[in-house]
Parts: structure tokens; C-alpha cells; sequence
């Protein structure tokens, strides 16, 4: 007997592939992401988006009026502070962060202190979203 495939829950999904800011400005997100915090833009299209890769995670930075009126995908957008957190390769690369950032004029806003003593960052992009960068592994306490 075959099993109930149609009703069967699939394996778990293996991670988050895209993340989405909603933006203004092309050319001054991909200054920010790509000069500044130096994630490779693999795309542009001005007045229309700006894709990033980080390994193999994508931020894909929209202009909103652009997804909301695209006839080829679902309507999407988003409006007021969104949040992207970053990870960190070391303790040691997360204070290097920090220094480089507040030397580059950026404003460290808060560091919190999480489980098992984990740290991170909050400053803001040119869009005012809120950006974090962690220490690696901060959420291994709450497994």
C-alpha cells in the first residue's frame, strides 16, 4: 500500500533563503550593504531593487512601490522599521565591528547582552532599519 503522500507533512525546511528590506534608494542601500558592511550585490536595477548574497542567504532590498505594482510576481511590500541581524565569524570579529563601524560615523544605538552571555549590536542603515550583528551562535541557549 502506497503511502499518503498528499497528506504526509514534508521533511523540515532547511533554512531561511531571503530575507527583504523595503527601501528608497538603490544607490544608497548598495553604498551602505556592499561599501560599508561589504555583502557582494550581485544585482541592481535603480528604482527597482538591489540583491545581495552573503554565502548562501540573499537580502533582497526593494524599492515598495516597485513590488506592489509588479504584474509578474504577488504584490509585497513593507512599511516603516524592519530588522536584519548579522553574525559575526568571531567574538574577536565582533568587537572589530564595533570599532569599525563607530569610526566610519555610524552610531552604535544598544548592545545587549543575551543568553549564555551573547552579545550584539544595533545600529541603523540610510533607511532607518534597524541592523544587528551578533557574536556567533546567540541563540545556542535557547535549542
Amino acid at each position: 500500500m502506497m503511502p499518503d503522500t498528499l497528506n504526509s507533512k514534508p521533511a523540515s525546511l532547511s533554512h531561511i533563503k531571503e530575507t527583504c528590506l523595503y527601501i528608497q534608494d538603490t544607490t544608497r542601500t548598495r553604498a551602505f550593504y556592499e561599501g560599508l558592511l561589504g555583502i557582494p550585490c550581485i544585482a541592481e536595477v535603480p528604482e527597482q531593487f538591489v540583491f545581495f548574497r552573503l554565502h548562501s542567504d540573499m537580502l533582497l532590498c526593494f524599492i515598495p512601490r516597485f513590488t506592489q505594482n509588479n504584474p509578474t510576481l504577488p504584490a509585497h511590500g513593507g512599511s516603516g522599521v524592519q530588522h536584519i541581524a548579522f553574525e559575526a565569524a568571531s567574538s574577536e570579529n565582533y568587537e572589530q565591528w564595533k570599532v569599525f563601524l563607530a569610526s566610519q560615523g555610524v552610531i552604535i544605538e544598544h548592545e545587549a547582552i543575551w543568553g549564555a552571555g551573547k552579545r550584539s549590536f544595533y545600529f541603523r542603515d540610510p533607511d532607518g532599519h534597524s541592523v544587528e550583528i551578533t557574536e556567533p551562535d546567540i541563540w545556542a541557549s535557547y535549542r
